[in-house]
């Protein structure tokens, strides 16, 4: 019956029934649109099936036919030359959230003029703040989304981190949403490092061992306290202590410890404590993992591996060796430069290739790893990846710890880490495999079932002669103040530069010297993986001052050379600098 045939007291009857749905609705999150992403590639395997995918509501509600028609009031989208992948989960990330410095003093100052006591009053937790959870702190900003979101990043396990027991971490999707829509899970995992904020004891490895060790005594006298207290015994009541409970659950084994190593020495102190006080424990970062690999697989140990090998170390016997280019010195008294012994070159390398190999090492000995961030931006851990799939480690392992195993790690793998129905709609489709090419590239991206589209600039064909191109998350657009280091460095020195899709780079260069002395020079370059090259001139009366500039790239620093040419100087003159872009740049990363 409608609405207009109800008389009287049945219409109004209606109205207040329907008065707690229409408020509900108001207060209910944004739905996202339903999808049908039809005839798509479901499988990296070039040959794979293709499906039609039906989102709804948020997850995966269909897996049909390729040529299957959408239902009506569905969006479709064409994914004939598209690969859908589910979105990546970054294991272990300190973006998303800030850690808090904990409060050290947690009680009343001893009096010292009182006799010696036998137990310790004054609980210093400089270090120590398990309590703390990430969830109370996430914050995905537009820059995360952007950095992540891009890559084909669906979630991150932010992680607190620079402390001895830093917190819990919470597992969020990769959105620009309210906090409390983008939370999977609020409790994740405890973290801890060899590490302490402010100053004071402690400040060094034993001190840090030591803090540990305290910590976990004490939390052990406050479990049988608290055992007594409640059944009647004798014995003082326990103290409320939030940081002593979060210990209990940690002795008793309920909560996984995160540990951050790298060298093989900390994972084996971990695991030491990790006996002593019958925890149960991970490691992340993991860069020499591999030396420990039979020990962690026979203990079922998870690793988070960040591939955070260093800079490649050039290998001596290699055919194409590098040549480092440097000034020819015309000057008979050349300046004579030393060359590492070829043994000591050789060591270098291979210590450097068993770093990169990690992956594949702890693959080989059985011990299950999945990928995270760590410090870095998502671009670095990718073009890492290929790395290490180029070096023998297979490419459905790598995908693997970036999705089902990642997401097993996180305790998500009911909802992510998987194309297929009743999953979470968070995925990404991309124009070829981005595991092993490097210029595949994200089309959608889609969120909680949340769309987004990236407009995709047509990649330029390379001729002879143009540079590579920049490599992946590197974008030098913004303002950066420069740091020069030399003799006559100027007051100030601005540069505000743009960079295309192709590595091209233009911008200006403004100096101040002095009062009243302030020149402004157009710019002009390259970025060629994450080198860039700029040059530029101003324009004076009797001549010119060309400078050259290059540098290194690494995220909002750029490290580089600035070579001079003066119309009154005999030759050019050459000087170091530190270039940071600053917060509030345009047009650059956020």
């Amino acid at each position: 019956m409608s609405l207009p045939l109800l008389r009287g007291g049945a219409a109004v009857a209606l109205a207040i029934a329907l008065q707690p749905a229409v408020a509900l609705a108001r207060q209910a999150p944004p739905a996202p649109e339903p999808y049908a992403i039809t005839n798509v590639r479901i499988d990296r395997a070039d040959e794979a099936a293709r499906a039609t995918l039906l989102l709804r509501d948020g997850r995966i509600t269909a897996v049909l036919a390729a040529d299957a028609e959408p239902p009506p009031g569905v969006r479709a989208i064409d994914g004939a030359e598209l690969l859908a992948l589910p979105g990546f989960v970054d294991a272990f990330s300190r973006a998303g959230s800030t850690t808090p410095e904990p409060v050290v003093d947690q009680d009343v100052p001893v009096d010292v003029q009182e006799d010696v006591r036998v137990d310790m009053r004054v609980a210093n937790r400089k270090g120590i703040q398990p309590a703390f959870r990430a969830v109370e702190a996430v914050a995905i900003d537009a820059g995360v989304v952007k950095d992540w979101g891009d890559l084909g990043f669906g979630a991150l396990l932010t992680a607190p981190g620079g402390e001895l027991l830093a917190g819990d971490s919470a597992l969020a999707t990769v959105r620009e949403a309210a906090t409390r829509d983008l939370i999977v899970s609020a409790d994740v995992h405890a973290h801890a490092a060899f590490d302490a904020s402010g100053s004071g004891y402690p400040s060094t490895l034993m001190g840090y061992h030591s803090q540990l060790r305290q910590f976990f005594h004490d939390a052990r006298r406050h479990a049988e306290l608290v055992r007594r207290y409640t059944q009647g015994r004798p014995g003082a009541r326990p103290a409320h202590d939030a940081e002593l409970e979060a210990g209990v659950e940690l002795l008793e084994g309920k909560r996984l410890l995160v540990c951050e190593a790298d060298t093989a020495r900390d994972i084996e102190r971990w695991m030491k404590l990790a006996d002593q006080f019958g925890l149960k424990i991970g490691i992340s970062g993991g860069r020499d993992a591999w030396k420990v690999a039979d020990r962690l697989a026979a203990e079922r140990i998870p690793v988070v591996l960040t591939l955070d090998w260093g800079d490649e170390v050039d290998d001596p016997d290699a055919k194409d060796k590098k040549v480092d280019k440097k000034k020819d010195v015309e000057d008979d008294d050349a300046a004579w430069t030393y060359t590492e012994p070829l043994g000591v070159q050789r060591a270098k390398r291979a210590e450097w290739e068993e770093r990169r190999d990690c992956a594949l090492r702890l693959h080989e000995a059985g011990v299950r790893f999945a990928l995270g961030t760590g410090d870095e931006k998502p671009g670095d851990l990718l073009k890492n990846v290929r790395a290490a799939i180029e070096a023998g480690l297979p490419a459905e392992v790598a995908y693997d710890a970036l999705t089902v195993n990642a997401a097993r790690f996180a305790g998500a793998d009911e909802h992510l880490g998987r194309v297929d129905v009743g999953m979470d709609a968070t995925l990404a489709l991309w124009t070829g495999d981005p595991l092993v090419d490097e210029k595949a590239e994200a089309k959608w991206i889609f969120v909680d079932g949340f769309a987004r589209e990236r407009e995709l600039k047509p990649k330029k064909d390379k001729q002879d002669g143009d540079s590579e191109g920049p490599g992946e998350g590197v974008d030098v657009t913004g303002t950066w103040t420069l740091e020069i280091r030399g003799d006559n460095t100027p007051e100030s020195a601005i540069w505000t530069l743009t960079m295309d899709e192709d590595g091209t780079v233009t911008g200006s260069y403004s100096l101040v010297m002095g009062p009243g002395m302030e020149s402004e020079a157009a710019l002009a370059g390259s970025v060629s993986g994450d080198e860039l090259a700029l040059t530029g001139a101003i324009e004076l009366e009797d001549g010119a001052i060309a400078f050259e500039l290059t540098g290194t790239i690494d995220g909002d620093t750029i490290e580089g050379t600035s070579v001079v040419d003066m119309p009154w100087l005999d030759e050019p003159s050459e000087s170091g600098f530190t270039a940071t872009r600053t917060p509030d740049r345009k047009g650059g990363r956020q």
